[in-house]
């Protein structure tokens, strides 16, 4: 059977010609004049079996019109939190955050670390250093008022920034950090989630937290502590440890240094 093709295409369903340098799950990034552009991912088929399909521009009436209005409400929710978070150290800068159209104007990137770290293995002290830059970032993000939600290695350049905030939850500005969002992503989970990232970049194995293993119930922090247990003893190369505080304290150090540096 001949395969379907698909074009990714931009909002007025003209296919993408720009070099695409990146594909996320909400977004492609294109190389725009020097420029990365993050902007909706919306593809569309052009050929079924071996059939040219007809070009139409997308229309509130056909069925990709709903991929369309989810992808723009995404693209303005992360806009909002690089407005918040505004030009700050290890977070990438967005350049058109005051425009209203959906895209995502930032500097050219290297890469991110998954792709660096499939081909080189940098030294302890390098490692060090990413540490505590993602860690500041981590910090100020809560302090803002933002939920990372989904810190892994593909969501980090190479030059330490965090980037791609489109999973991630923008709360009040009066937000008490010790709560949680309502899918149970919380600080302790974005603690949790850097853990793991700790332990692919210093073991060079893959590695995931899953905040909703042994869950009893949303915010769960026992099960919490369980998983990060099992990560920290990977990193950390030490043995159980005696209390859910101390767990926490070993990931938790470079983030709670970052905050007294804020």
């Amino acid at each position: 059977m001949t395969p379907d093709i698909a074009n990714f295409v931009y909002l007025d369903g003209r296919i993408v010609k720009e070099e695409v340098i990146g594909v996320g799950g909400a977004g492609i990034v294109v190389n725009r004049g020097g420029y990365a552009f993050k902007i909706p991912r919306i593809s569309k088929l052009v050929e079924i079996d071996g059939v040219p399909v007809h070009d139409r521009i997308l229309n509130h009436n056909e069925d990709s019109y709903n991929e369309l209005a989810v992808a723009v409400t995404s693209f303005r929710h992360e806009k909002a939190i690089y407005k918040r978070l505004g030009d700050r150290p290890g977070i990438i800068r967005c350049y058109n955050v005051d425009s209203e159209e959906p895209s995502i104007q930032m500097p050219l990137m290297n890469g991110d670390l998954r792709q660096y770290l499939s081909d080189f293995r940098p030294e302890r002290t390098v490692q060090l250093s990413w540490f505590i830059q993602l860690a500041r970032a981590m910090a100020f993000a809560h302090t803002k008022g933002v939920i990372l939600c989904d810190l892994r290695l593909d969501n980090i350049v190479y030059d330490d920034k965090l980037i791609d905030f489109s999973e991630s939850s923008l709360m009040h500005p009066e937000w008490d950090l010790k709560g949680c969002y309502k899918y149970g992503f919380s600080i302790l989970t974005d603690i949790g989630q850097f853990g793991a990232v700790m332990f692919e970049i210093t073991t060079g194995q893959r590695c995931s937290f899953d905040i909703y293993e042994e869950w009893q119930e949303v915010g769960d922090r026992r099960s919490f502590f369980l998983t990060l247990r099992g990560l920290l003893r990977g990193v950390l190369r030490q043995p159980v440890f005696p209390s859910p505080d101390s767990m926490l304290l070993s990931v938790a150090l470079f983030v709670a240094q970052s905050r007294r540096s804020l």
